[in-house]
């Protein structure tokens, strides 16, 4: 849902922009259009802006620091920028303010929305680079061990105890993700397998790869 009040945000913000674009080219009509929607359409980016603050707060962890100073940034503006307009009563000062933080909201979400498009391409990027390489237990002493693996949105931390050259369990320390909570059942399959090249869960895919690679960390000599 994070996602999806995002795209409705930007669809909201961009709406307001068209009310100042159609003033700048003089457009009375569709200039009369947006500004009957102005309020309606503030309120209601306002209300999904929040929302997607809210949404997105549980995965904090996992996000750059610029998106996520960014977008604080730009929501503390907005709320800036409704309350000037509200107290301000000389028309001419309104209308500086009500440019001056509308263009630092725009500058800001901006930053936002390219950072956060960096910060995910460099998540996949990760996720694409993942090769999994099949440890010889044969090799592995007997005891616990402990691995790990950062792929910037899901983080996976395990502890595999081997014992005659088997694996005997998997336990999940630590696993940051946002849907990929199933993939922890694939640490059955890799303990029934002995081998870490089983499938990953259907729907958690990603999720399924960091862990297999936090337990090839945990293993590697």
């Amino acid at each position: 849902m994070g996602i999806i009040t995002g795209y409705l945000a930007l669809i909201g913000l961009l709406l307001l922009l068209a009310k100042f674009v159609t003033r700048r080219i003089h457009n009375d009509r569709f200039d009369r259009f947006f500004l009957k929607l102005h309020k309606p359409i503030s309120a209601a980016f306002v209300i999904i802006t929040v929302i997607h603050l809210l949404l997105t707060f549980p995965v904090f962890r996992t996000r750059n620091l610029a998106v996520i100073v960014s977008g604080i940034a730009a929501l503390i503006v907005l709320l800036l920028l409704i309350t000037l307009c509200h107290c301000i009563k000389n028309g001419k000062e309104k209308m500086r303010w009500h440019r001056i933080l509308s263009g630092i909201l725009l500058l800001l979400a901006v930053v936002h929305i390219v950072t956060y498009y960096i910060d995910f391409g460099d998540y996949q990027r990760k996720i694409a680079e993942i090769e999994i390489t099949q440890i010889d237990l044969a090799q592995i002493e007997d005891g616990q061990y402990t691995g790990e693996y950062d792929a910037g949105y899901i983080y996976a931390k395990v502890s595999v105890t081997v014992k005659e050259g088997k694996i005997t369990g998997i336990d999940i320390l630590e696993h940051r993700n946002e849907h990929g909570q199933p993939a922890e059942s694939i640490i059955d399959s890799i303990v029934e397998e002995q081998s870490l090249s089983v499938d990953a869960v259907s729907g958690a895919t990603n999720s399924s790869l960091v862990i297999k690679k936090a337990c090839e960390n945990a293993l590697q000599p």
